[in-house]
C-alpha cells in the first residue's frame, strides 16, 4: 500500500522527483482498468458495488472523476462540476448551465448515496 506520510525535512522538489507513483507500482486492485469493454459505471460498479447512484443522464458520465470516500460516510460517485456544466453548454448558454446544475443538479439530495461535486477548475 502507497504511504500517506510526509517525508519530514525533505523539500517538495525532492517528495515530486524521488517519489513519484505510476500505475504500476500501484497495487493490482488500485491499478487503473484496462477493460475497454466496460463503461464507467460498469467499472465503478464492479469496483464499489452495486449501490453508488449516478447522475440519471449518461452523457454525465464523461464528467465522473472517481468515488469520494469520507470516514464515516459511504463511497459517493464524484463529478468534475466543471465538466458538467461544459456538457449543459452544450444546449444552452454557460450562464443557463450554470443556473441549470446548481438548481436541479447540485440541489437534489437523494439519501446517503447522493453524488459529490469536485470543483476542478476556477475562472480567475
Amino acid at each position: 500500500m502507497p504511504s500517506n506520510r510526509l517525508n519530514i525535512g525533505s523539500s517538495p522538489d525532492e517528495l515530486l522527483s524521488s517519489e513519484r507513483l505510476n500505475a504500476e507500482s500501484l497495487p493490482h486492485e488500485l491499478q487503473p482498468s484496462l477493460n475497454p469493454s466496460l463503461n464507467i459505471r460498469e467499472e465503478l460498479a464492479g469496483e464499489w458495488g452495486t449501490e453508488l447512484l449516478f447522475l440519471s443522464e449518461e452523457e454525465f458520465d464523461e464528467a465522473i472523476i472517481g468515488v469520494s470516500e469520507r470516514i464515516g460516510d459511504e463511497p459517493v460517485v464524484a463529478y468534475d462540476t466543471t465538466k458538467i456544466v461544459e456538457i449543459l453548454s452544450r444546449s444552452m448558454t454557460v450562464d443557463e448551465a450554470y443556473e441549470y446544475f446548481e438548481f436541479n443538479i447540485l440541489g437534489s439530495y437523494v439519501g446517503e448515496k447522493t453524488p459529490v461535486f469536485i470543483t476542478t477548475a476556477f475562472k480567475q
